[in-house]
């Protein structure tokens, strides 16, 4: 598959769990995910780096978990900026992240229903 998922995560995930238990966390992390995204967004605009930062780091940390690994990785680039006092290198990819949930969303899923 693309660069959008790591299935070696999600066929260790699928071993460990299920299947079944892995397409409903991905039904879970859509409605996480999709609020976390959209408050990442609120915290640019109100030059809230600090929150942004935190937002980031689990936003990071879910997607990585099953497997999103495109949009994982963007979320460590925004935190590792808000780190290094790049915070303004932030505001062209924050807006990148809803697409990235979405397109990394589709694909897993269609992965996962292979699998149940």
């Amino acid at each position: 598959m693309s660069d959008m998922l790591c299935e070696e995560t999600l066929n260790e995930l699928v071993e460990q769990v299920g299947a079944e238990l892995v397409a409903t966390l991905l039904v879970d992390l859509a409605d996480d995910a999709g609020g976390r995204v959209a408050n990442m967004q609120n915290l640019l605009a109100a030059n809230d780096m600090d929150e942004l930062r935190k937002e980031a780091h689990t936003l990071k940390s879910s997607t990585g978990t099953l497997g999103l690994t495109l949009l994982s990785e963007q979320a460590a680039i925004i935190e590792r900026k808000l780190v290094t006092g790049e915070g303004p290198e932030v505001a062209p990819i924050v807006p990148e992240l809803t697409k990235l949930l979405e397109d990394g969303l589709a694909a897993a899923n269609i992965w996962i229903a292979d699998k149940v």
